[in-house]
């Protein structure tokens, strides 16, 4: 069985770090090796993500435990501000996420426009090979700090997720979210060649002045970020239990040989991811924070405390698929004991 330690909504920035120390995460961490705190710095207009003091009480409870951390995140497959590495930053620092605010810097793991990617054989059922923004390869230890909320095809997001897709580069993204790979709308087309410009595997020329997609694309997914008009997109076609299974099999390529501490922030729960472009109002009471080695038993806590609402407003959705399958590829137990730290 599990251990899971709890902390209440009240106490959650002075409990940090003594989360981080009963967990036993602190006694893993290796010096002279980077840490990167995983997090969500929210949507333009959404204001539902994670409180930066909590990210500064992580951040100067590891700092004489390891060489250096950062902030680690992905750009993301749809357009917007967090499409771009920049952008992405510039908003991060909107939200308070600055280095004077949580003594930590920002790396984009996938390059500016989300091109930059390794890949993960893990050989599973429907992911043989996953896309991971490339700056990870060199990031052994994680703290994965997810907002646990619902997700209209999930039902949920906590810390697999927040691994998963988090950490993905744009192809890596596609993969999970589409059965095709980009297509270009021909009425928004400006023929600009931008695409054609910088697709780095030369998968795109145009035909009778509108830009296509040819055989050779892999599915990286950077021309969704460079298209000027947004006229290259994807199909979001991926069937919610397929889509639930795929982000487990990213979560384990992620997990492979990192030491890894998870926490689910069980706070402003909302209907909608923290993608969303507005800012949600919650559907309960918050009820705190849960920290394991575990991941597994870290989400199904979580879960468990937050069914009743989500359920409701998902009642077509079996988000508990996902949590089975993460225990079927042995990355936890759902048998767990929750111990709360004062």
């Amino acid at each position: 069985m599990s251990k899971v330690f709890f902390a209440p909504p009240d106490a959650i920035e002075g409990a940090l770090p003594r989360l981080l120390e009963a967990a036993g995460f602190l006694a893993l961490l290796t010096h002279r090796r980077r840490l990167g705190i995983k997090l969500h710095f929210g949507e333009d207009g959404n204001h539902n993500h994670l409180k930066p003091a909590y990210v500064r009480s992580a951040v100067e409870t590891v700092a004489c435990r390891v060489t250096d951390c950062v902030l680690i995140e992905t750009t993301t497959l749809y357009r917007g501000s967090r499409a771009r590495a920049a952008s992405h930053v510039a908003l991060a620092h909107r939200h308070g996420f600055t280095l004077a605010n949580v003594m930590a810097p920002i790396q984009i793991l996938d390059g500016e426009h989300g091109e930059d990617f390794y890949e993960v054989p893990v050989n599973l059922r429907h992911v043989a090979r996953a896309r991971l923004g490339r700056r990870l390869k060199f990031i052994p230890q994680l703290l994965n700090m997810a907002h646990f909320k619902g997700h209209f095809v999930t039902g949920f997001g906590g810390v697999l997720k927040n691994l998963a897709m988090g950490l993905a580069a744009k192809g890596g993204k596609l993969e999970m979210h589409s059965l095709s790979k980009p297509v270009v709308d021909e009425e928004k087309c400006l023929s600009c060649g931008d695409c054609v410009e910088y697709c780095p595997h030369q998968a795109i020329d145009f035909i009778r002045e509108v830009a296509r997609i040819g055989r050779s694309c892999t599915g990286c997914a950077s021309c969704i970020a460079v298209c000027r008009s947004g006229a290259i997109s994807i199909k979001w076609n991926e069937a919610a239990e397929i889509l639930g299974m795929k982000i487990v099999e990213y979560a384990y390529a992620v997990l492979q040989h990192r030491i890894a501490l998870h926490l689910n922030f069980v706070l402003r729960v909302t209907p909608n991811c923290d993608c969303m472009g507005t800012t949600e109002e919650p559907l309960m009471p918050d009820v705190g924070v849960f920290a394991s080695l575990d991941p597994v038993a870290c989400e199904q806590a979580a879960w468990d405390r937050v069914q009743p609402a989500l359920g409701r407003v998902y009642p077509h959705l079996a988000p508990e698929q996902q949590i089975a399958y993460a225990e079927q590829l042995g990355l936890g137990s759902r048998q767990y004991e929750v111990i709360q730290v004062g």
